[in-house]
């Protein structure tokens, strides 16, 4: 059973988030990230020129910081062939670096979202310009916020897969 400590903390994120959706509008929702399928990712790519995506990892591809399903995984495996992809994390985990450099994907971590720096070091890093870019995540403040104010296009998930299927 929660504190009223925690309780209390967890109705103010409520609030927060409640707010920021006023503000912030991702140019999509989706409810899991595997839902950004190929026929998705084809239209971007001509309605937009998208070449990059930017993906987030807590919330986005897994939950609680365990590992990520193997739907998720495939689903990465799937956007390699489609495009460029790097992780933009505010955390940092060094199996998720060491999943992400064994698949060939570039990893930043504590990457202080929704900075600019490491957006477009991330850019620089895919060699994509910044509109050209997706960027993908759970929050509106770091990930959505983070990639409108780049001038990127913003996917917003609203759950993650936590289990295998």
């Amino acid at each position: 059973m929660k504190s009223l400590d925690e309780l209390m903390a967890d109705k103010i994120c409520e609030l927060i988030n409640y707010v920021l959706s006023k503000i912030i509008k991702p140019d999509i929702e989706i409810d899991k990230v595997r839902e950004l399928d190929g026929e998705m990712i084809a239209k971007l790519k001509q309605e937009y020129g998208i070449e990059g995506i930017i993906l987030d990892v807590d919330k986005t591809l897994r939950k609680d910081m365990k590992k990520i399903p193997k739907c998720n995984q495939e689903w990465i495996e799937n956007l390699k062939g489609q495009l460029k992809i790097i992780i933009l994390s505010n955390g940092i985990d060094r199996d998720i670096d060491q999943f992400f450099k064994e698949r060939g994907i570039d990893y930043i971590g504590f990457a202080h979202k929704p900075l600019k720096k490491n957006f477009i070091k991330a850019c620089q890093m895919m060699n994509v310009e910044p509109d050209k870019v997706l960027v993908v995540g759970d929050s509106l403040f770091g990930d959505i916020h983070g990639g409108k104010r780049n001038c990127m296009k913003t996917v917003l998930v609203r759950d993650v897969e936590d289990e295998e299927r």
